[in-house]
């Protein structure tokens, strides 16, 4: 069999990759990839993005010689072209030479990356123990055209397949030579597709034509590169594919323990119906031969102990593969200290701070012209929209006109370099009720190449000022109430006409104030609930109680009859900004 020497004048030496081992870490979900490096040459595949991948770090304490890292060049470079000449020099290769040595000063390689293969050669009579501690990144796999690749396979360390059985689906690799590192520090070629790929171990793998085979397993997030949950998301979904010729079971299991609350959404396809049950430790999913599989996690916030947490996931298929997979979110709504302080508290309630807006659906009503006090329910719901504001300190105020601004933020020339400039104190986002303020601010979306503020606004509550503050507890098991009065001046006041005599509150002559319409006063009552409105407690959805509240709404009209009338329905509400004041 042919081999390939790496280089002229260094010492031959064996495959240094013996182990690759993980470990899952419950602060900051990180796992440890652990690669025994052999005297003289390795072809390593690191995993896991290091939690510091400055070179220097990630190879502390460890007597390299030097560290090789392949970019294809546009024009085709195999690796078996001059390897005799060595990798300095050549096309494409980028390499790393710790300090004292000589040649150090020719480092053009400064960083360790996760999903990226590496030569690492050894400057030690002995093995060594490299623990790389990071966590995974999802990245589809890329091959050189009509090439070969130097890289990795995602691949079970604990059930590894054969390279035949691998690559079988795969047209542009069925049949390709595949080269691995022996132990005398030569690449030679894979005989017959039979031998077993190592998880942690490069191979040089040709590629005929184009190709974009992800494995017998591949796993796509509908964003990025990891599940995170930022901001107010508290759904995410990925689809698991089985790209081999088989049926099998897709297990997902957590990696150290239960550390992030997560739900998953469970569809009866017979029935439609939906629920969310908890994701425990792992779960197994049937999966046929080309299907795909699609899961839908939910982040569970109102269960979080930390204002961060996450969460590694492993994704094997049974046959071999296996895919590492990390999820993470903070709270909607974190509640500074320094905030606190300005406003005079000791200590921050559960915080549902931001602006939330729903939906009141009335269901039922009290028949007025006779008396009644308990509401019926009505032929059809009719629906309001309603608007309220959470504070840093709990308060929570009904408004009816919210603008969403944008304040820049500004910089100051850098420490290093004076003609460079930095961030001084990031651009946030604004909620305005006072109009006046708007002129002071920038826009935060873009309409015609304009920036303009988002309103938000509702036409079912009327008032004199901007807002009017709630009695009560804005939390699943609060109750909110306020009265809303109507007087006879107010526009909206259904009793009062303009430009008729008779409802105008105004004189025979038009001059002087006459009352001629009612008072009208609205009494209000949300309280809250655990749980969705009618439905099982299964069906909750996992952002139900902290980015989604609702209950039961109640409301007593007096002065639109000599009777009052009882008003009973449901209400949602969702947070669309955590923004914790107006007008700042």
């Amino acid at each position: 069999m042919k081999t390939f020497p790496l280089k002229k004048g260094w010492v031959q030496c064996a495959l240094a990759l013996l182990a690759l081992s993980w470990a899952g870490g419950v602060a900051g979900a990180t796992v440890d990839q652990v690669i025994e490096l052999r005297p003289g040459w390795n072809a390593v595949y690191v995993e896991v993005q290091p939690e510091v991948n400055d070179i220097d770090v990630v190879f502390a304490g460890i007597a390299v010689e030097s560290v090789w890292r392949f970019f294809p060049p546009r024009v085709g470079l195999e690796f078996i072209r001059d390897p005799a000449e060595g990798l300095q020099g050549v096309d494409g290769w980028f390499g790393y030479f710790p300090e004292p040595r000589p040649e150090a000063f020719l480092t053009n390689l400064f960083t360790i990356n996760a999903n990226t293969a590496y030569l690492v050669k050894l400057d030690s009579a002995t093995s060594q123990t490299l623990t790389i501690t990071g966590r995974p990144e999802l990245e589809p796999v890329s091959w050189q055209s009509d090439s070969f690749s130097l890289r990795g396979l995602r691949v079970d360390p604990d059930n590894p397949p054969t390279f035949g059985h691998y690559f079988e689906t795969s047209p542009a690799h069925q049949g390709q030579p595949v080269y691995r590192l022996d132990e005398n520090g030569r690449w030679q070629l894979v005989s017959a597709f039979n031998e077993f790929i190592n998880s942690g171990e490069a191979y040089w793998i040709f590629t005929s034509g184009v190709s974009s085979f992800q494995g017998t397993l591949s796993v796509n997030i509908d964003a990025g590169d990891t599940l995170e949950f930022s901001g107010g998301t508290s759904q995410l979904g990925f689809t698991v594919s089985n790209n081999s010729e088989l049926a099998t079971d897709v297990i997902i299991e957590r990696v150290g323990g239960n550390t992030l609350p997560l739900s998953f959404l469970n569809r009866d396809e017979e029935t439609g119906e939906e629920a969310w049950p908890d994701f425990q430790m792992q779960r197994s999913f049937p999966v046929q031969p080309g299907e795909d599989l699609f899961i839908r996690f939910g982040v569970k916030r109102t269960q979080f102990t930390a204002e961060r947490m996450e969460q590694i996931f492993t994704i094997r298929d049974g046959m071999g593969s296996r895919v590492l997979m990390f999820a993470g979110g903070n709270t909607v709504q974190p509640v500074a200290a320094a905030t606190l302080k300005r406003a005079g508290l000791k200590a921050a309630p559960a915080s549902m701070a931001g602006l939330w807006i729903g939906r009141v659906n009335v269901r039922s009503v009290s028949e007025a012209q006779l008396g009644g006090t308990t509401p019926l329910p009505t032929t059809r719901e009719f629906t309001q929209r309603i608007l309220i504001h959470v504070n840093a300190a709990g308060v929570s105020r009904l408004v009816k006109d919210v603008i969403q601004m944008w304040e820049e933020g500004t910089e100051m020339p850098s420490a290093s370099d004076p003609e460079l400039f930095q961030v001084d104190t990031p651009g946030r986002e604004v909620l305005l009720t006072d109009t006046n303020l708007v002129p002071s601010y920038n826009g935060i979306a873009v309409r015609n190449g304009v920036g303009v503020g988002v309103r938000y606004s509702t036409i079912a509550y009327d008032f004199e000022d901007q807002f009017l503050e709630f009695s009560g507890d804005f939390d699943v098991n609060g109750t909110l109430g306020l009265t809303l009065v109507l007087d006879p001046e107010m526009p909206t006041n259904p009793f009062r006409h303009k430009f008729h005599p008779d409802h105008d509150n105004l004189d025979a002559q038009f001059l002087n104030f006459r009352q001629e319409a009612y008072q009208v006063s609205r009494i209000l009552e949300l309280q809250f609930s655990e749980h969705i409105p009618g439905f099982p407690d299964v069906a909750d959805p996992p952002d139900w109680g902290d980015s989604r509240m609702g209950g039961v709404f109640r409301e007593t009209l007096t002065g639109l009859h000599k009777n009052a009338i009882f008003v009973e329905g449901d209400f949602q509400l969702q947070r669309v900004s955590a923004v914790a004041e107006l007008n700042q």
